[in-house]
């Protein structure tokens, strides 16, 4: 609501011509650029309301013979500004119809999309309105739009996104084939071959849909088109995938139970533990990105069994 009025003020100050500070006329032209056609309407609307005076049927010359034998000597000087006084009411009633003009054509006409090209070799970062960022690959391109009710990007290409939340405002992307909905997420589209359009999920939980089919994915899991049908599965590399290198995890004498729960934070897999792993310590150096090796090196520390509940996500170590 502030972006709205401080808008709204400098359009009015521009339509009546009061001169605007740089970083005013900045800022001005930088909503004109993405509003142009909010702008045009806005100014036709404006330069019809400008003949205002000229058709106000007010004969003030013949309402002034009327009263002037009224009025005492000391009130004549008073003639030489009744035409001040009329076109300053028209001027005053002029600025506020303008004002509610702008306030009514800004709240009612949807923003223009904005279009973020990368045409370089190198990927790109992007900050959208809503505060929502993008990591545009090289040759990609995006148009966001953003409306009281929803954001919608849509993507050609290959695009990471990482989404702020807004209470009740949903984030679509929406690509050739595929369309993918969150509430606050990190993922990544490829959808630079039109038949293995993929999605994978860093984190949060995302919902996927063709014109035939859909899934819900959540984090370290991913949803495929190939030869026009959605497979889903987990990401066996996710450092590869969404382009990380992470650290090693260190633990020097620390208890099993944290560990774990370190894991589970970087990583995103989960190890349930049986009985009798109370005083274990741990002191080992942890790979994040070989998923299938963490519960394994684990049980070898511990002398344990591990069963593998789900690949890449899902463990559990016991004592038989």
């Amino acid at each position: 609501m502030k972006q709205n009025e401080d808008i709204n003020d400098l359009l009015a100050r521009h339509f009546s011509n009061e001169s605007l500070t740089a970083g005013q006329r900045q800022e001005l032209e930088a909503w004109i650029r993405h509003n142009r056609s909010e702008y045009e309407r806005l100014k036709k609307f404006t330069d019809r309301m400008a003949v205002l005076p000229e058709q106000v049927h007010f004969d003030a010359d013949q309402a002034w013979e009327k009263i002037e034998p009224r009025l005492t000597a000391n009130l004549i000087p008073f003639k030489r500004k009744k035409h001040f006084l009329t076109y300053a009411s028209v001027a005053a009633s002029l600025l506020i119809l303008l004002s509610v003009a702008t306030v009514w054509l800004i709240q009612r006409t949807d923003p223009d999309p904005l279009l973020y090209a990368n045409h370089t070799q190198t990927a790109r970062h992007i900050l959208l309105p809503d505060s929502s960022e993008v990591i545009l690959y090289p040759q990609a391109q995006i148009n966001f739009k953003a409306t009281r009710e929803t954001r919608l990007a849509r993507l050609e290409g290959k695009a990471f996104f990482q989404v702020r939340k807004a209470a009740g405002k949903p984030f679509k992307v929406e690509t050739r084939h595929l369309n993918v909905e969150v509430l606050g997420t990190s993922f990544l589209i490829n959808a630079e071959k039109i038949q293995q359009t993929g999605v994978f999920v860093k984190t949060g939980k995302v919902k996927v849909t063709t014109d035939n089919s859909g899934v819900i994915l959540q984090a370290n899991e991913k949803a495929e088109l190939k030869n026009g049908k959605l497979q889903s599965g987990n990401i066996q590399d996710p450092s590869a995938v969404f382009g990380e290198k992470k650290q090693p995890l260190i633990f020097n004498q620390i208890p099993l139970a944290n560990v774990i729960k370190e894991v589970e934070k970087q990583t995103g897999i989960q190890i349930e533990l049986g009985k009798g792993f109370d005083s274990h310590k741990i002191t080992t150096r942890i790979d994040p990105g070989d998923a299938s090796g963490i519960a394994a090196e684990l049980a070898f520390l511990c002398g344990c069994k591990c069963d593998t509940l789900t690949p890449g996500k899902h463990y559990r170590l016991y004592y038989e």
